[in-house]
């Protein structure tokens, strides 16, 4: 029987912060971290949008969705996965939640795959931004 798939992915950016002589402040983004290939001249929301179809495309192509028809899992599955871009660019800090520990394992290896990005920028400093990323397929 043929498997139907269906990958979705959306990008939220929450919010930004940024430490100071040991706190933790939170400002507003005035820059949206820059994934390669995406023009940094462009606004935040179209930074956004160029990110948001630059982690759809990944994901499309290394996140293994077999692998919850070999753990008999049927029907819509659903992995929630947190992380944030560090202040040199880099994903760090990912959180993952998914019907099963290795659906979590795949979609954390997938995660790690994220190019390093322009850290987002605030108050011209670059700033931790956090993102939250559903993944939805049909098994």
């Amino acid at each position: 029987m043929k498997e139907i798939l269906r990958l979705f992915c959306f990008v939220l950016s929450f919010s930004c912060f940024s430490q100071s002589e040991g706190e933790t402040k939170f400002t507003s983004l005035e820059k949206a971290p820059v994934y390669k290939g995406c023009n940094k001249s462009w606004s935040n929301a179209e930074l956004k949008l160029c990110m948001s179809k630059k982690l759809t495309k990944l994901i499309n192509r290394k996140f293994d969705t077999r692998m919850a028809t070999q753990l008999g899992l049927k029907g819509r599955q659903r992995i929630f996965v947190a992380f944030k871009i560090n202040t040199k660019g880099k994903v760090v800090d990912i959180k993952v939640r998914a019907p099963h520990p290795k659906l979590q394992k795949e979609a954390k290896r997938v995660i790690k795959q994220i190019p390093k990005l322009k850290p987002g920028m605030a108050d011209g400093e670059p700033v931790t931004v956090p993102y939250a990323l559903p993944i939805i397929f049909t098994a």
